[in-house]
């Protein structure tokens, strides 16, 4: 503003000021877009060779038009956000530079807030091209962001009313954070979303798994054998119990395709959902049993009797009933080895999957597939020490396939931690953000501070003591926006672990830990680079300037 000043009591117009100011942010914008876009490619490259074992096969090449609807964005956001800061500076008096509390008029709330929110939403527009889901985005983003900027608010007025009692060091940071709230509550906002974001990456995903584990049965089976011939059984059961291991349950398997539905093709059949046709024209895994599984209980219906021998019966898993819109006493036919067999649906059941016990969709009474090739599979629990059976087993049933769940879900924590890496990759530019959003609040204040440390080392007061001062308001700021990025990553996770996949919240303080001390390092660390300048000012050449 005082540039601006001086440049009016020489005779410049608004206009030239205006244009002048925007040339300025057009070279700032243009520069901004260039080593952005160079960023962003380089973050691509990364971000490929993370996923390498994960992405089958080459990437497309990287073309131009990222760059194009970047750079749109980007100025689209330039203009909204920098519109009511230059009126102001157009309305800056020539005075000011005589006087310096001469001020411009500032732009009302409305104003500012319009412009910046006709700013993102035209750039979500463009990313989106969907009306509909522009408004479900937007409304989410403000709601979230309100929310976040209330509770930014309440931490804000607590610490400014939790200075007395403490150094002076303390009462001065403090007290910087009080007098501009509005500013620190922005700042613990954009701090506080950056962090939430990283938080969830980095330990629910790990909390997620490890809370399914903690539901499963201790002695639930961790190996599946298929693909076992009616023949083998024997051999398979005596290479087991050679080795002091109980010999699995083998459970027939006989594939089939479903051809009706009381009578309807099931390719043209209406169905209530639309995983309804695709269960039906799948292949089948139907079993047979005299008895109910223990991880199955049945819902509809009754099931058949040990001696069962009428009528070929077949119990449904209830989601799948549901999906196929079938119902109890409904015939379904099947297409078996070239043969077709009808079954009376007698009940339904519900499945704990979480057992690991194989179950199937279709369970068929005894005798219903006796007629036809049967495959058997197993399960079992088995320790690290007795794994070398499997070894035996292999070698001397080679068309025996054996699944180690160990394995699996190892691969799986593997490609989630791949994954998540390279969205943190990704997300860390929002932290960067929240640094810029620092840095810009200490830059619009920092004659204020120049002036105030000045001030208090006139009085007497140490440079140690201001810089004190200076890291309290920041340290205060960091834990504000680490605390609130800790509830909220925690509340997301309970959200996702229990309604989401209906699992058990397993809280995690190390969660908390992290993000009250990133909050504090980071925050703290920035905020100290970008206010040093006026720490470091001479006092008589800030008041005699003043």
């Amino acid at each position: 503003m005082d540039t601006v000043a001086l440049m009016k009591s020489l005779g410049a117009s608004q206009r030239f000021v205006v244009t002048a100011a925007s040339v300025q942010l057009f070279i700032l914008g243009v520069l901004g877009i260039a080593v952005g876009s160079v960023v962003g490619f380089g973050m691509e490259k990364i971000v490929t060779a993370m996923l390498a074992d994960i992405i089958q096969g080459d990437l497309p090449p990287v073309g131009f038009s990222p760059v194009l609807l970047a750079s749109a964005s980007a100025m689209v956001l330039l203009i909204g956000f920098a519109l009511p800061s230059l009126i102001q500076l157009r309305d800056t008096p020539p005075l000011r530079v005589l006087r310096h509390d001469e001020m411009p008029p500032p732009p009302s709330r409305l104003f500012v807030v319009g412009t910046a929110l006709i700013a993102v939403t035209a750039m979500l527009y463009q990313a989106i091209g969907d009306a509909s889901m522009l408004v479900i985005v937007l409304g989410g983003m403000l709601v979230v962001s309100g929310a976040l900027y209330v509770a930014g608010r309440l931490l804000v007025a607590l610490m400014g009313r939790s200075r007395g009692g403490v150094g002076i060091a303390w009462r001065y940071g403090l007290a910087n954070i009080a007098r501009r709230g509005r500013d620190s509550a922005v700042q613990v906002v954009a701090f506080g979303l950056g962090l939430t974001v990283l938080l969830l990456l980095t330990f629910v995903r790990t909390d997620l798994l490890d809370g399914w584990q903690q539901t499963l049965d201790k002695d639930a089976p961790n190996h599946f054998l298929i693909n076992i011939q009616p023949q083998e059984r024997a051999s398979i059961a005596e290479i087991f119990q050679s080795d002091g291991i109980a010999a699995p349950a083998f459970v027939p398997l006989v594939r089939a395709r479903m051809q009706t539905i009381n009578g309807e093709d099931v390719k043209t059949r209406e169905y209530p959902v639309e995983d309804g046709k695709w269960m039906a024209n799948r292949e089948q895994n139907l079993t047979w049993s005299e008895s109910l599984s223990s991880s199955n209980e049945i819902v509809a219906g009754e099931w058949w009797p040990i001696d069962y021998s009428g009528e070929p019966l077949v119990s449904l898993e209830e989601e799948a009933a549901t999906e196929l819109g079938v119902e109890l006493g409904d015939q379904l036919k099947f297409l078996v080895a070239g043969q077709e067999i009808e079954l009376k649906v007698a009940s339904f059941r519900t499945i704990n999957w979480d057992s690991f016990q194989p179950n199937f969709f279709m369970v068929l009474s005894p005798g219903a597939l006796d007629d036809f090739p049967t495959t058997f599979v197993a399960s079992l629990k088995m320790v690290q020490q007795d794994k070398g059976v499997l070894i035996d087993l292999v070698r001397s049933h080679p068309t025996v396939s054996v699944i180690d769940l160990d394995v699996i879900l190892e691969q799986v924590k593997s490609i989630l931690d791949k994954a998540s890496l390279a969205v943190q990759a990704v997300f860390v530019f929002t932290l960067a953000a929240g640094i810029a959003v620092l840095f810009a609040a200490v830059q619009s204040t920092i004659d204020e501070r120049r002036f105030e440390s000045a001030m208090l080392r006139a009085l007497g007061v140490r440079r140690r003591t201001v810089m004190l001062g200076v890291l309290t308001e920041f340290a205060a700021l960091g834990f504000a926006a680490g605390l609130l990025a800790a509830a909220g990553a925690s509340i997301l996770a309970a959200v996702v672990a229990v309604q989401l996949f209906e699992l058990p919240y397993v809280f995690n303080p190390a969660l908390w830990g992290a993000g009250l001390l990133g909050g504090i390092f980071l925050v703290c660390g920035s905020g100290y680079i970008a206010a040093r300048g006026a720490i470091n000012a001479s006092p008589v050449e800030v008041l005699r300037a003043a």
